[in-house]
C-alpha cells in the first residue's frame, strides 16, 4: 500500500505503527518509523510522537524513548501532555539518569501540576445541556417562552 503511494498521510502512518505494535512487531515499527516519519522531527506531530514514544515505552525500548525525546526537544518541540512528560521521566530513572530526571520534572513541571485536560472538542453543548422540551408542550410553544 505504502509503496504505491496511497497511504501517505500521517494518521495512515500512525495506524500502521499501532497495528504493527499489536501484532508484536516492534522492531518493524521502529523501522518503519525511523525511515518515513522520525527523519523530520520539526514537523512530525505530537500525537504520533507521543504515540511511537507510548511504543518505545510499552517494549521497554528506553534507549530509544530517550533519543527520540532528545531529538524533539533539539527541534524545541515542548510536549502538551504530562503523560509524555511521565514516561519520559520513568525512562530517565530507569536508565540510572536521576539528573536527567530532575531537569525533565522541572523544566515542564508546568504540565504535571496541572489538572485533567477537557476531553471534549468543539463548542457544542452535550445532550445533556441543551434545554429538554416537555412531553406536553409543543416546539413552537417551548421556543416562545
Amino acid at each position: 500500500m505504502l509503496s504505491k503511494g496511497q497511504g501517505t498521510t500521517m494518521g495512515t502512518y500512525g495506524q500502521l505503527i499501532r497495528a504493527l505494535d499489536m501484532d508484536h512487531r516492534v522492531g518493524e515499527a521502529q523501522k518503519f518509523w525511523e525511515m518515513k516519519i522520525g527523519t523530520d522531527l520539526h514537523s512530525v506531530p505530537w500525537q504520533l510522537c507521543h504515540l511511537m514514544i507510548s511504543v518505545y515505552y510499552r517494549n521497554n525500548m528506553l534507549e530509544d524513548l530517550v533519543k527520540l525525546f532528545k531529538g524533539l526537544e533539539s527541534f524545541d518541540r515542548k510536549p502538551r501532555d504530562k503523560l509524555i512528560i511521565q514516561k519520559v521521566a520513568n525512562a530517565y530513572e530507569i536508565l540510572g539518569l536521576v539528573e536527567e530526571k530532575e531537569r525533565i520534572m522541572e523544566k515542564y513541571s508546568h504540565l504535571l501540576e496541572e489538572g485533567p485536560r477537557p476531553t471534549r472538542k468543539g463548542g457544542r453543548k452535550s445532550s445533556a445541556t441543551k434545554k429538554k422540551v416537555q412531553p406536553n408542550e409543543s416546539r413552537k410553544d417551548s421556543e416562545e417562552k
